[in-house]
């Protein structure tokens, strides 16, 4: 192409909306996922001997806010805090019951039920996280597309073949 004005040059690429997903993004996720898997085993492990699995929820509860309360202590001035609105405190609380709940529920579970029927029925958060982030967090943010619900698809599969024939 020449540099003559009347020449056509197209527009460059616009990058795309929302977040690229890339592999080096994706480590968190998928340490996310090695270590919720690790941490599963030892749960199973760990109830063989306890009196219940809420004390085992509350062990674990104690231990994660003293690891978090460190990287707070560690992480020191690089925090930056400000202002918090009344909305995110909302959200935070509401999400911290949430979590409570569920990992309360999950050690239940786990102590009456295979690891794996376990697991691959927690994945069936899947489908409603992206029914409901949409709404939550807006369409901008979370682009929920066809191939994305054949993956939601193939996991609500996956779970169902586990948990009626495991």
């Amino acid at each position: 192409m020449s540099d003559r004005p009347d020449t056509f040059r197209p527009a460059p690429a616009a990058p795309p909306e929302g977040i690229t997903v890339t592999w080096r993004r994706s480590l968190f996720g998928l340490g996310t996922a090695f270590c919720f898997a690790i941490a599963a085993i030892f749960i199973r492990a760990g109830l063989e001997d306890l009196p219940s699995p809420l004390l085992g929820v509350t062990v674990g509860m104690v231990v994660t806010a003293g690891v978090y309360g460190l990287i707070l202590i560690f992480r020191g001035g690089r925090s930056r805090l400000g202002p918090v609105s009344r909305d995110i405190i909302f959200f935070q609380l509401a999400a911290a019951v949430l979590v409570g709940l569920s990992t309360w529920a999950r050690w239940i579970a786990l102590d009456m039920a295979p690891l794996a029927v376990v697991m691959a029925l927690g994945r069936l958060n899947v489908p409603v996280v992206i029914l409901l982030s949409p709404l939550l967090v807006g369409r901008q943010q979370e682009r929920v597309t066809p191939r994305v619900w054949l993956g939601a698809v193939l996991i609500i599969i996956g779970s169902l073949i586990l948990n009626f024939y495991a």
